[in-house]
């Protein structure tokens, strides 16, 4: 049995990506954008890196996101976008079987760890996040990308967390949804398990599950 599974969080544990559909929406609409979702959110992304990083702070890149689709009155773009962006937030709930999975895994001996490209520290993540959706006892850490200035797929982050337990890459999993960071893992021999890949781009993940409930087997298994 593996010893750890590797959890991304935002679109694994709970939603994370509806207000970006709505971005998307918005700047099609009013001809800033052109191309698909998943052009926009990698776009998007590339914007968002030095926020992870704890280089820029999440204001200074959204204008500079918008400055570089020349978007008129950026400020009345940005206040709405993120009114709609607390919206969402303050909406979320977990994904069905999460708060159980998580649950029963500790209780197999697994050590579940976060490790998650955020503009917030782990302690705010773990007060702000897992507490509000009653998963905090069932994550032993987190590792965010802000505290250690490095993102996914950099594998010191997957280093990092397999060091902290004295793990080898054959007992860990890795659960994500974007392909990079699953071809990341899998490059490092850490197997993965893709979960909730709406993005469609094909990935080398191990596994391909519909349930989260279904990493329970997995785990078991291996």
């Amino acid at each position: 049995m593996i010893r750890a599974i590797f959890f991304d969080m935002g679109d694994i544990f709970f939603e994370a990506h509806f207000w970006r559909k709505w971005m998307f929406k918005k700047l099609v609409s009013l001809n800033y954008f052109v191309g698909s979702f998943s052009d926009f959110y990698l776009y998007y992304e590339s914007f968002l890196l030095p926020v992870y990083e704890g280089i820029k702070d999440y204001k200074t890149a959204y204008f500079d996101f918008l400055d570089s689709l020349k978007v008129n009155e950026k400020e009345s773009f940005y206040r709405e976008s993120f009114e709609v962006k607390k919206q969402f937030e303050d909406n979320r709930i977990l994904y069905p079987e999460v708060k159980s999975t998580l649950e029963k895994l500790k209780l197999l001996g697994i050590i579940n760890v976060v490790i998650t490209d955020n503009e917030q520290s782990e302690a705010k993540i773990r007060n702000n996040i897992l507490k509000r959706f009653e998963i905090s006892n069932a994550v032993d850490t987190i590792f965010s990308s802000k505290s250690y200035n490095l993102t996914k797929p950099n594998p010191k982050i997957f280093e990092l967390a397999m060091d902290k337990f004295s793990l080898s890459s054959q007992k860990v999993l890795f659960v994500g949804h974007d392909k990079d960071e699953i071809d990341g893992a899998e490059t490092l021999g850490i197997r993965s398990v893709e979960f909730n890949n709406y993005l469609g781009l094909p990935t080398s993940a191990t596994y391909k599950i519909d349930h989260f409930s279904e990493l329970i087997g997995i785990a078991r298994n291996e």
